[in-house]
């Protein structure tokens, strides 16, 4: 799994919302393992949009896998508390549908409650990150302190100004790079505002753990799975048995 900056939630069905596990903004990749032989459900929230799960601050939560029943004793009054009562919460088998119900009238009641007044401010600055607005601009364009945006966006979205810019932009280079119908990696790279292909190739590795190469004009079951077998190749197209929701976010 590469990183985004976004949370990821994996619930598989046999094992209902105790077997659920909550896996925090990344800015690391993160290995997942072999495919499951049960069916899952894979919930990725947009960046800041995770308080309506969870009422701890993003950053505690970064680069960290947490099993939901944690969540629930850690923050009972959040949305991982009222799901301790839902569809699947004793481990019995749920659908895809009963769960996906659940959690969406969850999420949806849980986003005025943690709706903050900060909200607009965080969506803007992100707005401005993924555009490659530079953290100085974006802050004298917002009419906020920067080390105060800092704060208040660290604990939001889970990074630093920099650290987000920084992901984003890679996350953006990602998607460019996996098209099927990818231009080369320079263009990619002018595209980008990256220096040139060799500041791609070395922000790539940094990040992903590998050079760009590997995953150009080759798709992938979601922009932020890589399948691996022996020689390092990008498999098929995830099982027909995995079910993977469109994103979540707090606007």
């Amino acid at each position: 799994m590469l990183p985004a900056g976004r949370a990821h939630l994996v619930l598989p069905l046999a094992g209902g919302w105790r077997a659920g596990v909550l896996h925090g903004p990344a800015s690391r990749p993160r290995r997942a393992g072999p495919l499951p032989r049960e069916p899952v459900i894979g919930v990725v929230f947009r960046p800041g949009g995770i308080r309506p799960l969870c009422d701890a601050p993003a950053d505690t939560l970064a680069d960290l896998s947490v099993p939901l029943p944690q969540l629930w004793g850690r923050h009972r009054g959040g949305l991982t508390g009222r799901l301790a009562g839902g569809p699947g919460q004793a481990g019995e088998p749920a659908t895809p549908a009963l769960l996906l119900d659940g959690l969406e009238r969850a999420l949806a009641d849980g986003a005025d409650r943690t709706r903050r007044p900060d909200a607009a401010l965080i969506g803007a600055a992100r707005r401005e990150l993924g555009k490659g607005t530079s953290v100085a601009t974006v802050a004298a364009r917002l009419a906020i302190d920067r080390r105060a945006l800092g704060l208040i966006f660290r604990r939001e979205v889970g990074f630093g100004l920099k650290r987000y810019a920084r992901l984003a932009r890679f996350e953006r280079a990602l998607s460019a790079v996996r098209a099927v119908d990818a231009p080369s990696l320079a263009l990619i790279a002018a595209r980008l505002a990256f220096a040139d292909q060799p500041h791609l190739t070395r922000e790539f590795g940094y990040i992903a753990g590998f050079p760009p190469g590997r995953l150009h004009r080759v798709a992938g079951p979601t922009p932020w799975h890589v399948m691996h077998d022996e020689t390092f190749k990008t498999a098929g197209p995830a099982p027909a048995h995995t079910v993977v929701m469109t994103t979540w976010t707090l606007r």
